[in-house]
């Protein structure tokens, strides 16, 4: 594992393909992995914001860990078999952030456990999630972002959720860069913060079962 995070913290795609079929060949956690390859990608991050990447490298990044998680996801679809629909999540990346590759991990996995998904997309406006959780009734809204800003743009789509009068309805959950830094606790009146696209869907998962207990 300490290869694959290596391999691609270097940008070394081959490399990180060919060790991520060789450890799903070795019977590994497809969920194991795809935590492995996050890790070397915030290792890209860190190397990005000191000047030691450039943005196509981050770029190519993305491709990289696209490239490895497609290989992954079939795996993990493969060992749960069909799974019963949990529930339905409204995701998106907020306004003024483009990036869209843990939000779209994120997707996959809520899909290979069973969740109903809504992408609005990236760069989503908070009257956007309003109007689309009026539309759609998730039981969960998910907010991602990589950007320091995003944080001001994550409060605010809540705040407009609360002033529609629909707050009440969902349970919210946001995610992606600095949302899982310790210095964002209490900044934001969110449900919850993933620092993972893992950690994310195992909180779901919890939110779920809470609901319909409380139905019960």
């Amino acid at each position: 594992m300490e290869e694959l995070v290596s391999a691609m913290s270097r940008l070394d795609k081959d490399r990180v393909v060919e060790l991520v079929k060789t450890l799903l060949n070795e019977s590994k956690d497809p969920l194991e992995i795809i935590e492995t390859l996050r890790k070397g990608l915030e290792i890209v991050g860190e190397k990005f914001e000191k000047g030691e990447y450039f943005l196509m490298d981050l770029m190519w990044s993305a491709e990289i860990f696209k490239a490895a998680t497609e290989i992954v996801l079939p795996e993990i679809e493969r060992k749960r078999g069909h799974v019963p629909a949990k529930g339905k999540l409204l995701i998106g990346t907020v306004k003024g952030d483009i990036h869209d590759v843990g939000k779209n991990l994120v997707i996959a996995l809520a899909r290979c456990a069973g969740f109903e998904v809504i992408d609005l997309g990236v760069d989503v406006p908070p009257e956007v999630f309003v109007e689309n959780v009026k539309k759609h009734k998730p039981d969960i809204v998910g907010m991602s972002g990589l950007l320091t800003a995003s944080i001001e743009a994550m409060q605010n789509t809540i705040e407009a959720l609360e002033k529609a009068g629909v707050r009440d309805q969902v349970k919210i959950i946001v995610g992606g860069g600095v949302v899982g830094e310790d210095w964002v606790e209490g900044k934001l009146a969110a449900d919850a913060r993933a620092k993972s696209a893992i950690e994310g869907i195992k909180i779901m998962e919890q939110f779920v079962r809470c609901k319909r207990g409380g139905d019960n």
